[in-house]
């Protein structure tokens, strides 16, 4: 052991307090792996006073980061606050003094992405983001490291623990939607306001900063197409069943002649597809590569100890460098940075799908001679269909159709036009299938 490398931390949340737990618990573990004691000195909180059920001895708590940032003393910060202004404040000054700063905040990587690759590459320390994404999964490192000598062409996966969760519950069990997040919110699993994972906003962060990575562009959140699962049924999980498929909320993202599409939405998947066996909390993310893969990294996305040990990951490299003398041994992306080029990804309305659709028509002759002469109309052909019973509803029939492949634009487009029909009770439902 050749020394001490000081620690602060914003925050002790979930993950704050897990990742000090791991600290002390493998502390003898580490000085072996990295060679120098690592001591986390100081602790910036909102409330220091409040009870967190940990044994804080030694550590010096404080509401005020210039505790932490103007201590020369400390050469590494780990920020866990999740606040997108604080956050990138704290990121950036850190990275400005050159001390090593490790993240899970994947909201301030994917709204900030300039202004936070700006610093981490005119640093002279390390940036780690590998809790990010997937908690513990090693993604960050799979791709920036793995596939260094490789070229990637597409990433998809489960991103968010919450809406696998809801999803497997309404398949398996037959629940709603609403009482499917009942029951997770019971478990832990959905925040007491669960926007942020239900309507997609927490996948599409993740995306972008996978696209970032995968691509060595830096992408616009605000560009990306994000749709949630509150809308999802019962009567569609069931559907979908019969047809071979399960629905699963997803995040892809594609290069396509130099052209980069993605999005963040559900999707079916086929019961023979490796995302339709990723159950509850556990995420799943898919690489591509034009020399190998697919690969497929699969683990838990949440809790406190899986995201403690994506950051307990970049932690060991932080501490390794320093001991080292090398401050930081990779770029924060994986080209120089004066190669680095801003991305766009090109309009929902030009990517390509094949599509689940149900309609809920007045139950009488013409009435799919109608809609697939719209669908005929704009181009979109006819897969499969099938027409179902409504013991509740003896006016109106459900119709399921799904259609061969179909731009978005296309789609949307026959879909204005059937929902004009004087055979539509109510309003359709669209789900994009994965292929």
């Amino acid at each position: 052991m050749n020394g001490i490398i000081n620690i602060g931390i914003f925050g002790l949340g979930t993950v704050g307090t897990g990742v000090f737990s791991i600290i002390n618990r493998n502390r003898e573990l580490f000085e072996k792996r990295c060679g120098s004691r690592l001591v986390l000195k100081k602790a910036v909180v909102s409330n220091v006073n409040k009870d967190r059920g940990i044994d804080l001895t030694g550590v010096e708590l404080s509401s005020d980061p210039a505790s932490i940032l103007e201590d020369d003393d400390i050469q590494i910060v780990i920020e866990l606050i999740g606040d997108l202004e604080h956050s990138e404040k704290i990121i950036t000054e850190a990275l400005k003094k050159g001390k090593s700063v490790l993240t899970a905040n994947k909201a301030v990587i994917a709204r900030k992405s300039r202004v936070i690759f700006d610093a981490a590459y005119q640093s002279s320390a390390f940036f780690g983001y590998e809790a990010s994404v997937g908690s513990g999964i090693p993604v960050i490192r799979s791709i920036r490291e793995g596939f260094a000598g490789d070229t990637i062409s597409e990433i998809s996966g489960i991103m968010n623990s919450t809406t696998n969760y809801i999803l497997t519950k309404m398949s398996e069990t037959g629940e709603d939607f609403a009482a499917a997040l009942k029951d997770s919110q019971e478990k832990g699993y959905a925040e007491p306001d669960p926007t942020f994972d239900i309507e997609g906003y927490d996948a599409a962060h993740k995306l972008i900063v996978l696209m970032n990575l995968s691509f060595n562009r830096l992408f616009k959140y605000d560009d990306l197409f994000v749709e949630g699962i509150t809308s999802i049924e019962t009567m569609d999980m069931a559907y979908a069943s019969e047809l071979g498929y399960k629905i699963k909320h997803m995040g892809w993202a594609k290069e396509r002649e130099g052209k980069y599409f993605g999005a963040v939405h559900p999707v079916l998947v086929h019961e023979s597809d490796s995302m339709a066996s990723v159950v509850d909390a556990f995420n799943a993310i898919t690489v591509d590569t034009e020399f190998g893969g697919p690969f497929v990294l699969h683990g838990l996305g949440a809790g406190s100890h899986p995201a403690a040990s994506g950051v307990i990951c970049d932690l060991m490299e932080a501490a390794r460098a320093i001991e080292t003398g090398q401050s930081k041994s990779i770029y924060p992306l994986s080209v120089k940075y004066e190669d680095l080029r801003e991305g766009k990804i090109e309009p929902i309305g030009d990517a390509v799908f094949r599509y689940y659709l149900r309609f809920s028509v007045e139950d009488k002759a013409g009435v799919l001679a109608a809609l697939t002469t719209v669908l005929g109309e704009n181009d979109i052909s006819i897969s499969s269909m099938m027409q179902k019973e409504d013991p509740e509803n003896v006016h109106s029939v459900p119709i399921i159709i799904v259609t061969h492949e179909a731009t978005e634009r296309q789609m949307q487009e026959a879909l204005a036009q059937i929902s004009k029909l004087d055979c539509i009770t109510a309003p359709h439902k669209l789900l994009r299938i994965r292929d």
